[in-house]
């Protein structure tokens, strides 16, 4: 068994040779018939001749089927017409006997069946069926008296024989399909697994891209913010520090020298309100930076900044945990700046703030009943508000058809 397998394997590794050895065995096969007595010699050449070319036709059979067939079903028609006798008529011509390299033909309908498209294959059924009932009714003892079980026995044998060939090779042919057509479907699944694959590469691409940008926009916006506090610090609470303190050094003269106590009480006064004044700047400033109702939580701020609107205002928050300190910073600045837009431009009566969380972020919308009419525009709010949104990987929707009412929600991530 082991010897036949390693054949087998050979053969498989050699298509070549396989072929060549076939073309022998049928020449080895036929070499019988080319000793019968009675004939000439050149009746014997002629027959090793035919025999010859019928069995080199499966040499090149890999290459060029069709051909290949056609060559053979030439030879075998000339065979049926002048090699088989015909009861009554003239005899045989001797070197177009058909031979046991007639065989040939099989093994070309079954090459055939097997690596060309159905079509063909049946047309060289048809024709080996067809040669083969002819083959048969010319065949001498069809002639005899009582024949007719010798015919029908050997019309279902030749015709047996080529169809039990084309389905041998047609199944082959077929097995070849089923195992082309699942390696197209892998390597097309696998093709749309790569192309999602680079799509999704590119998205996050020119997501991070996008991400870089804003982030860029809203460092530079917090850039501006810091000069401005630092310009107010300096123009501000700074002169007005600076003029508490030269009052104050006047109250101290004054009273190191006793004199003028109207003028030491004015200034006094005066210094009393320069510090109050400076109190309430500075105080103004830090709630710029961070608001300090935020440290009780993103509720309470969102509420004391519902009942300090402008238009009247509620707050709705049902959150299961706390965001952290950055997302409750961002979620309070933009309901402080919508709740601003609300009472500048939307002539609305009303307004609500609801934060819930879903799916393990923050969406928090504001909706008011004013014209509506809002959009997102390059340079406005609403833009700006977009960005800094953005650079913690939240998004900002706009609903504000003609004549209200005005939707905007922003979604956040619970922790930045």
């Amino acid at each position: 068994m082991s010897v036949l397998k390693r054949a087998n394997a050979w053969l498989r590794r050699h298509p070549r040779w396989a072929d060549w050895l076939l073309a022998a065995v049928l020449l080895l096969f036929s070499a019988a018939q080319f000793t019968a007595g009675g004939v000439g010699v050149g009746s014997r050449v002629g027959i090793i001749i035919v025999t010859v070319a019928l069995a080199a036709t499966v040499i090149p059979r890999r290459r060029y089927p069709v051909a290949a067939f056609a060559v053979a079903a030439v030879i075998g028609a000339m065979q049926i017409a002048r090699g088989i006798q015909l009861g009554g008529g003239p005899g045989p011509v001797w070197a177009l006997q058909p031979t046991n390299a007639d065989l040939a033909i099989l093994v070309l309908l079954y090459n055939l069946a097997a690596h060309r498209p159905r079509r063909e294959s049946i047309i060289g059924l048809v024709i080996c069926l067809a040669g083969g009932v002819v083959a048969v009714t010319r065949w001498g003892p069809a002639h005899q008296a009582n024949a007719g079980t010798a015919v029908l026995l050997a019309a279902v044998g030749v015709c047996g024989l080529a169809l039990t060939a084309w389905v041998l090779g047609d199944s082959v042919a077929y097995r070849y399909r089923r195992t082309q057509y699942a390696a197209l479907e892998e390597r097309a699944a696998r093709l749309e697994v790569e192309r999602d694959a680079q799509a999704r590469i590119a998205a996050a691409a020119e997501r991070e891209r996008e991400l870089t940008e804003r982030r860029a926009r809203v460092v530079d916006e917090a850039e501006a913010r810091l000069r401005g506090i630092e310009r107010n610090l300096h123009d501000g609470a700074q002169v007005r520090l600076a003029a508490l303190a030269m009052t104050l050094g006047e109250i101290k003269e004054n009273l190191e020298r006793a004199v003028d106590p109207a003028g030491t009480i004015e200034l006094a006064s005066a210094a009393h309100r320069g510090a109050k004044e400076t109190l309430a700047e500075l105080r103004d400033l830090a709630r710029g930076i961070h608001p300090a109702v935020l440290d009780r939580g993103l509720p309470a701020a969102l509420a004391v900044l519902a009942e300090a609107s402008a238009v009247r205002a509620a707050a709705t928050v049902d959150i299961a945990r706390r965001p952290s300190p950055a997302i409750e910073a961002i979620a309070y600045y933009c309901a402080a700046e919508l709740l601003a837009n609300v009472a500048k431009h939307a002539g609305a009566r009303r307004a609500e703030i609801s934060v819930r969380e879903v799916d393990g972020r923050l969406v928090m919308s504001v909706t008011d009943d004013g014209a509506g009419g809002a959009r997102l525009k390059p340079g406005g709010g609403l833009t700006g508000l977009a960005d800094r949104v953005q650079t913690v990987d939240g998004r900002l929707s706009l609903q504000s058809p003609p004549g209200g009412p005005t939707v905007v929600t922003v979604e956040l991530p619970v922790r930045a």
